[in-house]
């Protein structure tokens, strides 16, 4: 993937990541480096000053409309996250309570893997998981984590689809 083909961004403050518009210049303190240290710098160079080379997350699912996208790291990375509206299909509509998305989760082997998602973000997200008591498949929670998790939108809607099976 070439560098025109990816993010540019700079940590500006402790995880707050703004883009950096190509053929700009990039300034940590009171130094201002030219734009082509992004192409001439190794990854790992460019990090030391908070800088890092961002690969566009994947394409939302046919019919999703990109609303907005921001950056965050996950798990040392520093990467996409896509603000999206799901196609109102009625698959975009399922909705299933707290306790049939844990089982699902469960009988789907992914529980271990959300709940360490979970624990490792802030507590409105901890909040989120652990009092929302019905989840809509395109609650901002759930989107949230599809993404984080790596799951594709065919993932999402088999849990949700197995979820409703539980009474």
């Amino acid at each position: 993937m070439g560098l025109s083909e990816m993010f540019i961004v700079q940590e500006t403050e402790a995880d707050k990541f703004t883009e950096v518009p190509f053929g700009n210049s990039i300034v940590t303190g009171d130094v201002v480096h030219p734009w082509q240290i992004t192409d001439l710098w190794s990854s790992d160079e460019l990090e030391i000053i908070g800088v890092f080379r961002v690969v566009p997350a994947a394409a939302p699912m046919p019919g999703a409309v990109v609303t907005g996208y921001r950056f965050e790291r996950v798990e040392g990375t520093v990467v996409q996250i896509l603000e999206v509206d799901l196609p109102t299909e009625n698959t975009m509509q399922m909705k299933a309570t707290a306790r049939q998305i844990r089982l699902a989760m469960n009988q789907l082997g992914l529980r271990d893997e959300i709940e360490t998602w979970v624990a490792s973000q802030s507590i409105d997200v901890r909040d989120s998981w652990q009092f929302t008591t019905e989840f809509e498949i395109s609650h901002p929670f759930i989107i949230g984590a599809k993404q984080q998790l790596n799951k594709s939108d065919e993932e999402l809607i088999g849990l949700f689809s197995l979820a409703q099976t539980f009474t």
